[in-house]
């Protein structure tokens, strides 16, 4: 690896990332679990559209969206609205049932406009809500979290200065020092772009941020921008 192609990302995350779908194992079968999404979406603001069966995962497809969004997102950029998911999973796999969907988050990747960002990140958080109502399940606990950054990445600064004025607990990681910190980092995102923030969970896995997304990070951290 030549690290002095390391390139800067700068404050949109516009590369890349591995993160695209959030899943969560659910206590409960399939049919149980999906009556608690269709009893769970109407509370928290989505209108149901329709189900789909899955025979070969034995599981079903539920389709639903908030309407403010997407009206919101063809405002914003209507070229991307139609990547807004709106479906939620449901499938058995080795004797586990699994509910999850793609992560809107990925949205924040796909354009320029800050308004996606913001969408993105409050749909994310509340789909979140949603697998974890469905699956009977906490939210996952943050057991860490490593800033990838280069000694000449000024969004790398900027980003650490707003993690510390929030008081965030993090490992700087410097990956122009680092060769084997540096493979980690595309592992993960497939790019090759800083800042990336890794935050690890205590069931396992990781989630990887790229460029300075303050409203993901935000979100993702649990802090009030």
């Amino acid at each position: 690896m030549r690290l002095e192609a390391l390139r800067d990302a700068g404050t949109d995350g516009r590369a890349a990332t591995m993160n695209i779908a959030y899943y969560r194992k659910s206590k409960f079968d399939v049919q149980e679990t999906v009556r608690r999404i269709l009893d769970a979406a109407p509370k928290q603001g989505f209108s149901v559209l329709g189900q789909v069966e899955l025979p070969r995962a034995k599981g079903k497809a539920i389709s639903l969206c908030r309407p403010e969004w997407l009206d919101r997102l063809v405002g914003a950029a209507p070229q991307v609205a139609g990547l807004l998911p709106c479906s939620v999973v449901v499938f058995e796999r080795n004797g586990e049932v699994q509910v999850g969907m793609t992560d809107p988050a990925i949205l924040g990747a796909l354009g320029q406009a800050s308004e996606i960002s913001e969408i993105a990140a409050a749909a994310g958080a509340a789909v979140k809500d949603l697998v974890h109502a469905a699956a009977g399940v906490e939210p996952l606990r943050i057991t860490g979290i490593r800033l990838y950054s280069t000694a000449t990445c000024p969004y790398c600064r900027a980003e650490a200065r707003w993690l510390d004025e929030h008081k965030v607990k993090y490992e700087l990681v410097k990956v122009d020092e680092d060769e084997k910190e540096a493979e980690r980092m595309v592992r993960g995102t497939g790019q090759l772009g800083v800042p990336v923030t890794e935050v690890s969970y205590d069931e396992g896995g990781s989630e990887f941020i790229i460029g300075f997304d303050r409203a993901r990070l935000a979100r993702t951290l649990g802090i009030q921008a």
